[in-house]
């Protein structure tokens, strides 16, 4: 596990075994009927249907660390761009530059759960397997990169200043990071299996949400409902 603060901060490989048996009649080899005729090759196993982004998101009634989730639309809360832009890693849950390209399928959504807190979720689908070491390293370092005070802007107008407190990776494809202001917490996780990328945020008035716990559990999640 990796972890910094500021001011105090499958591929499954399948081989495919080919037997094959001769036997002699009146002098002649016999070719078994399992082995392929001479210039063909076994056919590959097609790769699996990708499991709908949707499906991969919180369900409403779902329980988070917050509470019940219920679904609802991202607003016009949710920051667009970045004051200054090598923020953007650190602030953006729209569009974060710390989803790969290339997604074959995109989802999101955002939760009421109670009070003043806003939690949302967005899941990328890939067709091919994403390195989720160099996705999450990649990550951290683009995170590490805001430093000073960070302004998110959104189509409701232009947030105080926030500022990236902490940032580690504490499980095997889980990144997670934290922004504050003296009255507002914002909490991000990133967890990466092969073929998904999933984004987390949640914002309270208070700090304290499990997002390390959180990000391992949905990337636990991930792993049994993507394979």
């Amino acid at each position: 596990m990796a972890s910094r603060r500021w001011a105090p901060v499958a591929a499954v490989a399948v081989a495919l075994t080919l037997g094959a048996c001769t036997s002699s009649v009146s002098g002649q080899a016999t070719r078994a009927s399992s082995q392929p005729a001479p210039g063909t090759s076994a056919k590959p196993k097609p790769k699996p249907a990708p499991v709908p982004a949707r499906d991969l998101l919180l369900h409403d009634g779902d329980t988070t660390p917050l509470g019940r989730a219920v679904a609802i639309p991202v607003g016009d809360s949710y920051f667009t761009h970045t004051r200054p832009p090598e923020c953007a890693a650190a602030l953006l849950f729209r569009a974060s530059p710390l989803i790969p390209a290339g997604a074959s399928d995109h989802a999101e959504s955002a939760y009421a759960v109670g009070g003043p807190a806003l939690y949302a979720e967005s899941a990328d689908v890939y067709r091919d397997d994403l390195n989720t070491h160099d996705v999450v390293w990649k990550g951290f370092s683009a995170v590490s990169d805001c430093r000073g005070d960070a302004i998110g802007v959104a189509p409701l107008g232009d947030f105080q200043p926030m500022r990236l407190s902490y940032f580690a990776t504490p499980a095997d494809g889980v990144l997670v990071w934290t922004m504050t202001r003296s009255n507002w917490t914002c909490d991000y996780g990133l967890a990466v299996v092969p073929r998904v990328a999933l984004m987390l945020s949640a914002c309270d008035t208070k700090p304290g949400f499990p997002m390390a716990d959180w990000a391992a559990k949905r990337r636990a999640q991930l792993n049994g409902t993507s394979a």
